[in-house]
């Protein structure tokens, strides 16, 4: 697998300190990372951090032996089997003059533990919504929508020309793979590995492709017509599509909506995808832990310390606006702060369209712990498979296990031509 190293690049006089200061490695697949770095090493002159960029994390665990080992280490899917396996214990973050659990959003905390221990501190999140022309705000008032809702919604906007074809279609399900993932997350399914074996809550597996399947044919004429509709008329990015008037909404995260420029925002809004009453945060949520073999746990905590300070925070969102870094990510680390009040406080400033569609801790909730990989499997076993089970006039879908099969196999000849 290619990786990509990126070194943040310091002042040769920012080095030039006394042997005794503590120098941090932070490796990071996110690169925002490098701005905050920036942004800690300015602040004090007692420890300095190093960021190095890492393509896909959870591929260089554990580090190689001719590497300098990180101390910290931050990105999305560290949670995925983990926590113990590479991460120090970091409990006693939390206390007096130190965080506070309440801050954090719980579900989202939660799940950094490991036996009720705390491993890795949540950074970020992004939610899933749908996007729509502010024209058509009429069809889609609630800001939470739930798969009944859009359902019940687009039987409303569809519409026919005279050969029986759809001139208009509100959405389709099979329009975009990841929603029809979300569809299968949220709705009870749960993916396992175990003694190499990859298995699935089929029960619950079957229960969801089922209704996917009925609302294709039920609400858009079956999923040839999604489809057909989808190459014939949806070529453009998301927020063009329902500019159109062809479709009513477009599906897309909270990192997508708001890396978009203002007058790309202009003429659109977006509503939370729930299923019932919940929001579920997106799998690539970034994390943040101490490596287990790091020899500066103490310099490292106070990094973390620093990070999620809810000042620290309204700084390095300040600082992203006034680099004009607005659109190349989006909020903290690429998405929401999983400090509540920096959301409430600070992002509807920067974000105007957070003003009113804010959600509350209450909503927020988290997907499973997934098995390592889990970006891997996810996008060459799962979501392939997930459209091969829901278009029933398809080829037939192989089992699942004999896709997982086939990508270890795949991944050990890859690394085996690496080395």
């Amino acid at each position: 697998m290619k990786r990509i190293f990126f070194l943040a690049i310091f002042s040769t006089l920012l080095f030039s300190c006394a042997n005794k200061v503590p120098r941090l490695v932070l490796w990071t697949d996110c690169v925002d990372f490098v701005s905050y770095t920036e942004l800690f090493n300015s602040s004090q002159d007692k420890i300095k951090v190093i960021t190095i960029y890492k393509d896909d994390l959870a591929s260089e665990m554990p580090p190689a032996k001719n590497e300098r080992r990180p101390d910290i280490i931050a990105g999305a899917f560290l949670q995925s089997g983990m926590q113990k396996k590479y991460f120090s214990r970091i409990d006693s973050l939390f206390g007096k003059n130190a965080l506070s659990k309440e801050s954090f959003y719980p579900s989202i905390l939660k799940s950094g533990q490991y036996n009720e221990k705390q491993y890795l501190l949540p950074v970020s999140f992004n939610l899933p919504a749908l996007v729509f022309q502010t024209d058509n705000y009429n069809y889609a008032q609630n800001p939470f929508l739930s798969f009944d809702d859009i359902k019940e919604i687009s039987e409303k906007f569809n519409k026919k020309d005279g050969t029986g074809a759809y001139s208009a279609m509100a959405f389709g399900s099979h329009w975009n793979s990841d929603f029809l993932y979300l569809i299968f997350k949220t709705t009870g399914v749960n993916y396992v590995v175990q003694d190499g074996e990859f298995a699935y809550t089929e029960d619950a597996f079957q229960n969801a492709a089922n209704s996917i399947s009925e609302w294709s044919e039920q609400i858009n004429g079956g999923v040839r017509n999604e489809l057909d509709f989808a190459f014939n008329f949806l070529y453009t990015p998301f927020y063009e599509q329902v500019q159109s008037g062809r479709s009513l909404f477009a599906y897309a995260t909270s990192d997508k909506i708001f890396s978009l420029t203002e007058d790309q925002l202009k003429e659109i809004d977006f509503h939370w995808i729930c299923n019932d009453g919940k929001i579920q945060i997106e799998d690539d949520a970034v994390m943040m832990g101490i490596y287990s073999a790091s020899k500066n746990k103490a310099a490292a905590k106070k990094f973390l310390l620093w990070f999620m300070n809810e000042d620290s925070q309204k700084k390095m969102l300040e600082r992203k606006f006034a680099m004009n870094l607005r659109t190349q990510t989006f909020g903290i680390a690429g998405g929401f702060s999983s400090i509540q009040s920096v959301n409430q406080k600070f992002f509807p400033a920067h974000y105007r369209a957070l003003l009113s569609n804010l959600p509350s801790g209450e909503r927020i909730t988290t997907p499973q712990i997934f098995p390592e990989n889990w970006n891997g499997i996810k996008r060459n076993v799962v979501i392939p498979f997930i459209e091969e089970c829901t278009r029933k006039n398809e080829s037939q879908s192989s089992q699942l296990s004999e896709r997982y099969a086939e990508f270890v196999e795949q991944n050990l000849q890859s690394k085996s031509l690496e080395r």
